[in-house]
């Protein structure tokens, strides 16, 4: 990429005294921080942002403390610990700027990279199809997780990157590799020392596995095989890192169309197992009914509590039919505790997706029955989740996102500033049918569970139900990840490839 020196400036006066006025001033600055950068980078797209905001942390009380070389200047504020100003990019095109932040003579340096098509990851043409990516922070860094072709066979890869995408180039084999089947996908957790994936291989027809790997990818756990006897490995899985080990949860079926959703625990350290468990099984319409072939599946930890989302089939009695419903299941002391439906008011709705995030926070997409609509728009909801229940006076939960068509894939990545919530939107198709395509959104999520304004990332083209949006914090910011279709022929050769984007707050 081409190094375009643009000078930034960013000044400020602590409260009540001139910057610079006296050069035997001494100052109690020790050091400057870009809080916002990971690696001495930092990612923006100018298309999606006309400012953003530039964060410094200073340890010290400083006098004076500026961002940039010379003019043009943008006034800073002290906020809270940190120092703040609104930088505009209206001036800048794609290209990598210098900055350096300087606070009574103490200096840091990063590098704020500026992009209006994201940052590409894979690349079709040499990695072919790209799957399940996954972030993950580690103390200052940041790792990436995937799957793709590269080697002939689909092997799931680990890499460090910076905060504008750039890959350290050392991946890392995890699982999979020369005389292993096809990893199909692989959905990573990070531990105190060690990482855990769920991955499913090529089987009868399919199989889902669960290992421990260290950062190099030696393996420190033999591969547990999930599926019982008699069982097959159907989509959708999740993992996540919690009271000193691994939940996991991942889905079976019986191969005649019956399938379920099941648990276990895996100490990190002793490698002690707890479980497995079926946490949801089909009924007779009495009232639980079956799960559709694919949908997702998530986990998340309150406490001692294991939470798991997912859809299933509930009969009900006012439409006298079976509707799809987003249920909350709680594991605790090794059972199945409770079930609880995500929506418990007077609406009749049907849910698209349904998903358990940090928080935790139930999220979920639903379309209202009672809409005069053909097809109805999914509205985003959301419910806290209390003592392994969710919140009992929640009604049909909390709107979060109500917009034209469809949206789906929800996920939330905490931060320094507010959580962001990040989904995939098909509002584009409300605009103009003849050149539609599914888009990331990413908006602050408020205490009271409502988001704040959106920001679109226009060049976006995902896949539906199966982009993997996910993210890391960097600072206030949160750094996503996805997989794109934009160079894709058809629906049947979609050319999926892993993109990065950052959201700025």
């Amino acid at each position: 990429m081409r190094i375009t020196w643009i000078p930034i400036v960013i000044a400020a006066a602590a409260c009540g005294t001139s910057p610079r006025e006296d050069d035997t001033t001494t100052t109690d600055v020790t050091a400057v921080r870009f809080t916002q950068a990971v690696g001495g980078a930092m990612w923006a797209n100018p298309a999606a942002y006309a400012s953003i905001p530039v964060h410094v942390a200073v340890t010290g009380h400083p006098a004076h403390v500026a961002i940039g070389i010379t003019v043009p200047t943008w006034e800073a504020h002290a906020d809270g610990e940190l120092w703040t100003a609104d930088v505009s990019l209206d001036a800048f095109g794609d290209g990598v700027y210098p900055i350096v932040a300087e606070a009574d003579g103490v200096t840091a340096t990063a590098t704020l990279e500026l992009g209006s098509a994201g940052v590409q990851l894979t690349q079709f043409g040499t990695d072919r199809n790209a799957g399940t990516p996954r972030l993950h922070r580690l103390g200052d860094h940041v790792y990436l997780t995937w799957t793709d072709l590269s080697t002939g066979t689909r092997v799931a890869w680990l890499d460090e990157i910076d905060g504008a995408g750039h890959r350290a180039g050392a991946r890392v084999p995890l699982v999979g590799g020369p005389g292993h089947d096809d990893v199909l996908y692989a959905r990573t957790a990070f531990g105190s020392a060690s990482i855990g994936v769920l991955y499913q291989q090529r089987g009868s027809p399919y199989t889902n596995l669960f290992t421990i790997v260290g950062l190099d990818g030696a393996p420190q756990l033999a591969t547990i095989a999930l599926d019982p006897s008699g069982r097959y490995g159907s989509y959708g899985g999740d993992i996540v890192f919690a009271a000193g080990g691994y939940d996991v949860v991942w889905r079976t079926n019986d191969g005649m169309g019956g399938s379920d959703v099941r648990w276990l625990h895996v100490d990190e350290k002793t490698h002690a197992i707890t479980g497995p468990l079926v946490v949801a099984a089909p009924g007779h319409d009495d009232p639980h009914g079956g799960f559709d072939p694919i949908y997702d599946i998530a986990v998340r930890r309150a406490g001692d509590t294991s939470l798991v989302a997912f859809r299933r089939y509930e009969y009900d009695r006012v439409l006298a039919s079976d509707v799809m419903r987003c249920e909350v299941a709680a594991i605790a002391g090794g059972a199945v505790a409770a079930t609880d439906l995500a929506a418990i008011g007077g609406g009749a709705y049907w849910d698209d997706d349904c998903r358990i995030a940090d928080g935790p926070i139930a999220v979920w997409a639903a379309k209202d029955l009672n809409s005069a609509a053909d097809n109805p728009p999914d509205t985003l909801f959301a419910a806290r989740v209390a003592d392994g229940r969710l919140v009992a006076d929640r009604a049909d939960g909390v709107v979060v996102v109500a917009a034209p068509e469809a949206r789906d894939e929800p996920s939330i990545t905490p931060t320094a500033g507010s959580p962001i919530l990040a989904w995939a939107d098909a509002r584009s198709y409300a605009a103009n049918v003849t050149t539609p395509q599914i888009q990331l959104y990413a908006a602050p999520l408020a205490s009271d569970l409502t988001a704040g304004a959106a920001v679109t990332f226009a060049h976006t083209h995902l896949i539906d139900t199966t982009s993997g949006v996910n993210g890391v914090a960097a600072g206030a910011n949160a750094i996503l990840v996805w997989i794109d279709e934009r160079h894709g022929g058809t629906i049947l050769d979609p050319h999926p490839e892993v993109y990065l984007e950052t959201v700025w707050q």
